[in-house]
């Protein structure tokens, strides 16, 4: 490619961008402005945090605090640079090729220019300079040897940046099939949620426990002579000489702990540094400051290597895809046709059921979403929720000492039920953005659209209402509460569902977001819409559950006044909201459907729209 057309293929592409910003509207263009600017504003803080930090703090650190060092900025690098990851799981060509392989271009071009674009990023836009600026204060300070850790970290964001495009790329190829990408999505989110919850192995682990360990046992001993001094057993300077001594030979013992586990995890930090190649770069870059430059070089030559083959690889996996050599093959195969089977007239399909308590429209509403979303694989990340609260508070559990006090344990309960409905706000607050093109069914269908709301509402129930009430079992048997506490977490958690989706619906009639066939990302990305979310998340939902946690403060209330600890105010409480809320939520559905009927064709608009 020459020069030439490489500034058509820049000019193209940043055409492509400002049509975006047009379309996505002046709101937006606004909001992503004042984002960028944050994001620069980081930058330039980020860089000055890092000079100085090289500058006045580094030259006086030794070489494993060095090495330490640098591994929390790559760990916390690779951790949001993974968030983007999962945001774009699946290559998004900023410029397609075959809308330019007809014209006397060479793939490979546009092949660079889509690579380049990829590398504006936040993630590295925000921590590129802190890196520089860490390496040109600590070459001010120590030497200028620490200049050869800026080809370093190009080296390494080579390796990061290929790496990514490559595996973007492969899983680009596998999705080629639709129930094969579902499947990925679910696995790729899964696998990310994993690799967040290893902070709290270390929590498991509890490498600080002989620490506290230690200081217990000083505590009681102290306790002890405290009690035996009082007893008039011994004298004062006795006492002081006697806690001196204790103070120092427990502290003797810690320091010798602290230095065992100091030395132990300084060899396994070189350990998986030297095994793992993303410990490369924070292995060369910390023995500069002492003119080791072997592994400085080694780790560029390996890390260059590395990203070059995982560019060249996706380069040539990116000219299979667009000549269709991933779906070409599949088709000259000749399947042998299965017999059908005879249906069983006496089975009852799922579309076919009637749901108790709910009008006929509603039934068939909802049985078609339940069919939908076992089939979408937003769903299916759905079912991750268990495991992260298990993990999560599992954890948690473990690391404290002792258990929580009887009058929290139901708000634990409570809380755990609460997060499945903060974690489905994506799906639930945008019901209509997932049915996509299938919205024009619920329009031109004369159900009631207080009906279609019902049966949405029921659809999600097995996901949303289904997994709170397990986390509440899940937490009644880590934490076991009163008798008549159980029921009343039962009646709170029907409550706080139906509060939920009355807010949900709200948000999927004011606010749809288009969502791309088969995915989980938003086609056309709006920042109001994302920012009622937001708002949902943090402001609207809490107060709107207010009335749901009020019996548990209630009960505590009287019981700490009055004395009172047999009463099951809760309980009562609680079955009284639920009759309320199940009253409001009928009259308030009904409002709902009223507005979703004004504004259907608005929403269809949205989302049936396409991405640029």
């Amino acid at each position: 490619m020459n020069l030439e057309h490489l500034r058509a293929f820049l000019w193209l592409r940043w055409r492509l961008r400002v049509n975006q910003f047009k379309r996505a509207g002046p709101v937006n263009a606004v909001l992503f402005a004042i984002y960028a600017v944050m994001v620069g504003i980081a930058s330039v803080g980020l860089l000055i945090t890092g000079f100085l930090v090289g500058l006045l703090a580094m030259p006086h650190a030794s070489g494993a605090v060095r090495l330490w060092v640098w591994d929390g900025i790559v760990i916390v690098f690779l951790f949001f640079w993974m968030i983007g990851l999962l945001m774009d799981v699946q290559r998004a060509e900023g410029l397609a090729l075959d809308k330019v392989l007809h014209l006397p271009v060479s793939p490979f071009g546009g092949f660079l220019v889509n690579y380049l674009s990829s590398l504006f990023s936040l993630t590295l836009i925000a921590f590129v300079p802190g890196m520089v600026g860490l390496i040109i204060g600590e070459a001010i300070s120590t030497s200028p040897a620490m200049l050869l850790g800026l080809p370093l970290v190009a080296a390494f964001m080579l390796a990061v940046t290929g790496v990514t495009y490559q595996f973007q790329g492969w899983l680009a190829s596998l999705m080629t099939n639709p129930r094969r990408r579902r499947t990925i999505i679910v696995v790729m989110t899964a696998s990310f949620i994993l690799i967040a919850q290893f902070p709290n192995l270390i929590n498991l682990m509890r490498p600080w426990e002989d620490f506290e360990s230690s200081f217990k046992k000083e505590q009681e001993v102290l306790a002890e002579l405290q009690r035996e001094h009082a007893n008039k057993k011994m004298t004062q300077a006795e006492f002081d000489q006697r806690s001196k001594d204790l103070h120092e030979r427990y502290q003797t013992q810690r320091d010798e702990t602290g230095e065992r586990k100091l030395a132990q995890a300084k060899q396994t930090t070189q350990l998986f540094n030297l095994i793992l190649p993303i410990g490369w770069f924070p292995l060369g870059a910390a023995g500069l400051p002492d003119n080791e430059f072997l592994p400085t070089l080694l780790g560029m030559l390996g890390l260059g290597a590395i990203g070059s083959f995982s560019l060249w690889r996706a380069y040539r996996t990116t000219v299979r895809l667009y000549t269709g050599q991933f779906t070409s093959g599949s088709a000259t195969k000749t399947a042998t046709p299965k017999p059908a089977r005879p249906l069983d007239p006496n089975k009852v399909r799922l579309v076919e059921r009637k749901f108790p308590w709910v009008s006929e429209y509603a039934s068939a509403v909802a049985a078609a979403a339940i069919r939908s979303l076992t089939r979408a694989p937003e769903a299916k990340m759905m079912l991750i929720a268990p495991m992260i609260m298990v993990i999560v508070f599992g954890g948690l559990l473990v690391g404290q000492v002792g258990s929580p006090p009887q009058e929290v344990r139901p708000l634990i309960a409570l809380g755990s039920a609460t997060m499945i409905a903060l974690m489905s706000v994506q799906l639930v607050g945008n019901q209509f953005g997932y049915d996509r093109t299938g919205f024009r069914a619920y329009v031109l269908c004369p159900a009631p659209r207080r009906e279609i709301l019902i049966g949405k509402n029921i659809a999600v129930a097995p996901l949303v209402l289904g997994l709170a009430i397990f986390n509440v079992v899940v937490a009644g048997v880590v934490f076991p509460m009163r008798i008549d506490h159980y029921p009343a977490a039962f009646a709170q958690v029907i409550s706080m569902y139906l509060i939920f989706c009355l807010l949900a619906n709200t948000l999927s009639i004011l606010a749809p977001i288009p969502m791309a066939a088969g995915s989980i990302q938003p086609a056309n990305v709006k920042m109001t819409p994302i920012l009622m979310q937001m708002a949902l998340l943090f402001f609207v939902f809490p107060i709107a559950m207010v009335p749901v946690f009020a019996p548990i403060g209630i009960e505590v209330l009287v019981e700490e006044l009055a004395g009172i600890h047999w009463l099951p105010i809760s309980l009562f409480l609680s079955l009284a909201i639920l009759g309320l809320v199940v009253v409001g939520y009928r009259w308030m559905v009904s409002l709902q459907g009223d507005w979703l009927a004004m504004r259907e064709k608005k929403i269809l608009e949205v989302v049936t729209s396409k991405a640029e």
